[in-house]
């Protein structure tokens, strides 16, 4: 079996954007974009799993299904689906934790009026690995010893946070895959049961009711900021700049709502942020490349 590794880097010229990451197998023979570049990253870990499996979910565009940049997810979503047979995620990449509160671990299924449509196709019967991708025993032993590795127990832990997540995808499964997607406030709910398991992992019994139900309050007013923000974009009422800068906006407020009701640890157990440290999601360079000067609708990209 192969090895599949989390690539970062970090966008210095954007101070408060969050990582890139992408993903590479153990011999640096193939790499996945996950819409952005695919080198020059540093290792943030690395886990065993089928590379010729990781590249059918990766799509030839790299982009793992996630149709729709900032609408179905970022970088951090399509990593995360490509890295599915090593059975890990970005979870330590800077920025990860907020995206991962408003797309889920492997995004947004669909946007607006049943656009976007953007289902996990998992390619459960793919196997083996691609030729460049195979590595020696020797050089697999070497670099692991080195390798920035869970411990079995973070493993473990991680294995069954990943399967809790996609037992909430795989509820919704069918109108997920249909034409019109759930309708939008299925859709919310779904969201907002995806956010809420993340935040009982991430504080456990620290989530009280009472914490528990602002909580809610605070993502589902971002989820329908969100789909407000997503409409207007997809009905051309919003153009490119300000349908990011509206997002960006949004991303930030939701971080401070919640620093403004978690206390400070709890706000980076649950961001892996300081409270008053924020990040935005949408990556400039990768906007231009994917929207340019085209006018805004359905992104055939």
């Amino acid at each position: 079996m192969g090895t599949l590794v989390v690539m970062r880097y970090a966008t210095k010229l954007f101070a408060n954007l969050a990582d890139h990451t992408y993903v590479e197998c153990g011999t640096g023979g193939k790499a996945w974009g996950c819409w952005g570049g695919k080198t020059g990253g540093t290792e943030l870990r690395r886990g065993t799993g089928s590379t010729r499996r990781a590249n059918a979910i990766a799509e030839p565009n790299e982009r793992a299904g996630i149709k729709c940049y900032l609408i179905n997810g970022v970088c951090h979503q399509a990593a995360n689906r490509i890295l599915f047979p090593a059975e890990i995620t970005v979870r330590g990449a800077r920025g990860y934790d907020v995206s991962e509160s408003l797309f889920g671990p492997f995004g947004r299924p669909r946007g607006p009026l049943g656009t976007c449509l953007s289902p996990f196709n998992q390619h459960p019967n793919v196997t083996g690995d691609l030729p460049e991708c195979v590595e020696s025993r020797a050089a697999r032993q070497q670099v692991w010893r080195k390798a920035k590795e869970l411990s079995a127990e973070d493993r473990k832990r991680e294995r069954k946070y990943i399967r809790g997540a996609l037992s909430i995808y795989s509820k919704d499964e069918r109108a997920l895959r249909s034409p019109k997607g759930l309708p939008g406030p299925d859709l919310a709910r779904f969201h907002l049961k995806l956010f809420m398991y993340k935040a009982q992992f991430c504080l456990g019994d620290q989530l009280d009711r009472t914490l528990s139900a602002r909580l809610r309050d605070i993502r589902m007013s971002a989820e329908w900021s969100r789909m407000k923000i997503e409409d207007l974009f997809i009905n051309k009422e919003m153009n490119v700049g300000e349908f990011v800068n509206a997002l960006n906006k949004e991303t930030i407020l939701f971080q401070e709502a919640a620093a403004n009701t978690l206390k400070r640890d709890q706000y980076k157990l649950l961001f892996g942020l300081k409270p008053g440290e924020t990040v935005i999601l949408a990556d400039p360079r990768i906007v231009k490349k994917v929207y340019g000067g085209k006018e805004p609708g359905l992104c055939d990209i």
